[in-house]
């Protein structure tokens, strides 16, 4: 088990993954590149958007957020080029600010506005120490825009989402309600929210 996983608060907002988890069922990794392009130096133009290629087939949770920027224009051959990216990621200040939208079901604001991509894996441990738990058929739209002037264009930006998926899609079949039942069979705690919500 990851030391960051923590089941019972994973089994109140994502009982599918929590009972895969407990059971032992295997776990896959899954990443998935969302690759950005800027070709103008424009600082606040509007933003490039883009997207996983397919929605999720299953219940995922995202571990980690990395990025990569890379300018072919600026330091053509020389050793400074990995020095620079370096400096802009340990500043936390890329120039890049992004916001993070999800969209499937259900939908929701991840960011709520565009914060610089240096902070964006902060966001994750922050809001999600358990792992952030993205559900069948959602998507994610990552729109970014340029908040510093680049030394040259094309200036690329590439995330990587870093997660895991259950290998057994009997799991996956199930309903949140039906976890929930076989959370409580093994003594964790996870209360039925239709019960919870409805007077």
């Amino acid at each position: 088990m990851h030391p960051r996983e923590d089941i019972r608060n994973l089994a109140l907002y994502c009982p599918k993954l929590a009972l895969g988890l407990v059971i032992g069922v295997p776990r896959v990794p899954f990443m998935v590149d969302i690759p950005l392009q800027f070709s103008s130096s424009t600082v606040n133009a509007p933003p490039v958007v883009q997207n996983f290629l397919n929605n999720l087939t299953q219940d995922t949770i995202i571990q980690r957020i990395s990025y990569n920027l890379g300018q072919p224009n600026s330091f053509p051959g020389s050793p400074f080029s990995s020095l620079y990216f370096n400096q802009l990621k340990q500043s936390g200040a890329t120039g890049v600010g992004v916001q993070l939208d999800v969209y499937g079901g259900p939908k929701y604001s991840v960011t709520g506005s565009f914060i610089d991509l240096g902070n964006l894996a902060d966001v994750l441990a922050v809001a999600w120490p358990s792992g952030w738990p993205l559900f069948k058929q959602s998507n994610v739209k990552v729109s970014a825009i340029l908040t510093q002037t680049p030394v040259s264009v094309p200036f690329n930006v590439t995330l990587t989402f870093l997660g895991v998926q259950l290998l057994d899609k009997s799991v996956d079949d199930l309903s949140d309600s039906e976890a929930r039942a076989r959370l409580r069979k093994l003594g964790i705690d996870s209360p039925d929210l239709a019960l919870l919500l409805n007077p």
